[in-house]
């Protein structure tokens, strides 16, 4: 069984059914899970920031960087590997506020607005996250049967029955209308 390390301002697809794809230390970083089970195509990206255009040239070089760069990026890539959009699910995780109690600068937050403003406008369904409060996460998914899973950083416990030491189930997203 290969790991696959998705590192800061990094996209990595699989569909290897041995493989897990992990990234580590999601503060105010947004990781976006996907997988597309018709096809059994995986990816993870790692995003810091919300807008490429702040830093053009750094967009072009690292396109993963940027939600708004990074997030078309992991779709085509996984789509190139054999996914259909219209089947892909996606996992949040990470959008923590760490390190300043400014809340102008707020850029966990912002980085969340912007990948559910993007994957909206791409039709992809987000069907579940872990974001928002204060600790770190790391997000992880088994290529081969599509199982995500979310560990809480600093958290010193299982409190909700996780497979793994220290791990939570990601929350479920409300569907508009459903009750």
């Amino acid at each position: 069984m290969g790991l696959i390390v998705v590192g800061i301002s990094e996209c990595r697809c699989s569909a290897d059914k041995e493989a897990s794809i992990v990234t580590y230390a999601l503060g105010s970083c947004i990781g976006v899970g996907a997988f597309d089970p018709g096809s059994g195509v995986a990816g993870l990206l790692h995003f810091l920031l919300p807008d490429s255009r702040q830093d053009p040239a750094r967009a072009e070089a690292q396109p993963a960087s940027y939600a708004d760069t990074g997030i078309p990026l992991l779709i085509r890539a996984m789509e190139r590997m054999g996914a259909d959009r219209r089947r892909i699910r996606v996992r949040l995780a990470g959008g923590a506020q760490i390190l300043t109690d400014n809340a102008q600068l707020a850029v966990g937050k912002r980085n969340y607005l912007a990948a559910r403003k993007l994957l909206w406008q791409m039709g992809v369904m987000v069907e579940m996250e872990a974001v928002g409060g204060t600790v770190s996460r790391n997000l992880g998914i088994t290529v081969g049967t599509g199982e995500f899973w979310v560990q809480m950083r600093g958290t010193g416990g299982n409190d909700a029955g996780g497979s793994h030491p220290n791990e939570t189930p990601i929350r479920r997203v409300p569907v508009a209308g459903a009750r």
